[in-house]
């Protein structure tokens, strides 16, 4: 979660033009973007900072934030905001410098072991407690001999650079990565509204209302994710949290590839669950950012009717449906819902409707402001029943009866494997700032 963020003003470099950006302070740094669903054009590292003070040389409402490099020029919208940044950019500042001399290292040892949250192919997600600090955070532990075996190194260094350098509303957060001799280790923050999947098991469906909220938040997400050249490709139900206010929070990116900058790039790893595979991925073709908003379509038919537009219990009847079976809408919809969905499960990439401007306009999105969407200033239609941050009632209870435990992985990795996993250590500075630890 970010310690604070709005739109600024911000004074260029060479070229002294005055640009409005969008400022997000996380992670002991200040990340500015044109707006909240765009790439980062920049970053401020608290570390490099010398000073941050008001200026009397630039714009009224306007504070300077001093590097050696350069000094950074903002312009707050008010006297009050201009004040809030400069008083929690200090107060961080001066965190910092008390502390420059403890060293800080957090490892497996520094946590308890709660409940088990979650499970998969990958291994296990618990809900922990930091001893010294009290704090809930979320788990997920990689088995290292699992991951060599199935050649998901590639994968697993990903999902920590994703994870590391993305700042948004409606991402999982992580904290702190480390190893042991046998393990990976991410520390997430707990979010414990439930999986999306677990309350449409419940509903069957959903309003028609709360689908949109909950897709309008989703396209936030995606377009964050693509502008950044992120490709998910594991868009499903079980992949989004609620938030304990019932926002989503999008999670899990062991499959996520980077480097997708331009739209025309292409790659081409058969990946991804099979009710959500786009036809392109199935026909073995290069494929683009195209393929998640295909999945976003069977997601949106899945909220508003139950099951996926093209299920069966045979996959290969299945994945033979998703390429050439007509889309039928077995439930009543509303005009624009059916326009839309059709639109997003187009089975030509290159007419699929996936351009975020485009999709945010659609008739079915006409009652949504995306700007205040992004800023989480919609009153979520629905609010888990959750009645703290260790609650847990609205997590699978087939996960919950399982044991919290490590097992202990025997097999010894050679110098070499383990050289595999060098440099995955992470810690979030802002956390650690919050817990008065650096």
């Amino acid at each position: 979660m970010a310690d604070k963020q709005g739109f600024l003003t911000k004074e260029g470099g060479s070229i002294k033009t005055w640009r409005k950006r969008w400022c997000v302070l996380k992670n002991g740094s200040i990340y500015y973007s044109k707006n909240p669903s765009s790439g980062e054009l920049g970053i401020i590292h608290l570390k490099e900072v010398s000073s941050v003070q008001q200026s009397s040389r630039k714009k009224k409402n306007c504070f300077e934030v001093a590097t050696p490099d350069r000094t950074y020029f903002m312009k707050a919208p008010s006297p009050e905001d201009m004040k809030s940044w400069i008083d929690i950019l200090n107060q961080q500042l001066q965190k910092m410098k008390a502390q420059q001399s403890v060293k800080s290292t957090v490892g497996v040892e520094d946590f308890d072991l709660l409940k088990v949250i979650g499970k998969g192919s990958f291994g296990k997600v618990m809900q922990v407690v930091k001893k010294d600090t009290g704090k809930i955070y979320a788990m997920k532990v990689l088995n290292k001999k699992n991951i060599l075996e199935r050649k998901e190194i590639d994968h697993t260094r990903a999902e920590r650079n994703i994870l590391k350098k993305l700042v948004h509303p409606f991402l999982v957060n992580l904290n702190y990565s480390f190893q042991t001799e046998d393990k990976l280790y991410f520390i997430m923050d707990y979010v414990n509204g439930g999986e999306l999947f677990y309350h449409l098991q419940k509903d069957e469906k959903f309003d028609y209302d709360r689908v949109k909220f909950y897709c309008a938040e989703i396209v936030c997400g995606l377009e964050y994710l693509h502008a950044c050249g992120v490709l998910y490709r594991d868009l499903k139900p079980e992949n989004i949290l609620l938030t304990e206010d019932g926002h989503i929070c999008m999670t899990d990116f062991g499959i996520s590839k980077e480097g997708l900058i331009s739209d025309n790039d292409r790659t081409a790893t058969f990946c991804g669950t099979p009710e959500y595979l786009a036809p392109e991925i199935l026909k073995g073709e290069a494929y683009g950012k195209a393929v998640d908003w295909w999945s976003f379509g069977t997601l949106v038919y899945e909220m508003l009717t139950g099951i996926p537009p093209f299920y069966s219990q045979d996959v290969r009847v299945m994945y033979n449906k998703i390429m050439n079976d007509k889309l039928l809408f077995t439930t009543p919809l509303p005009t624009e819902a059916k326009d839309f969905i059709s639109a997003l499960l187009e089975r030509d990439p290159e007419k699929r409707l996936k351009d975020p401007k485009l999709i945010k306009s659609h008739p079915f999105f006409k009652s949504i402001d995306f700007e205040k969407c992004v800023r989480k200033e919609i009153t979520p239609p629905f609010i888990p029943p959750v009645s703290g941050k260790t609650d847990t009632s609205q997590i699978d209870t087939g996960f919950l009866i399982e044991t919290a435990k490590l097992s202990l992985d025997t097999s010894n990795l050679s110098t070499s494997m383990q050289k595999n996993f060098e440099d995955f250590t992470y810690i979030n500075e802002s956390e650690h700032l919050k817990e008065g630890l650096i």
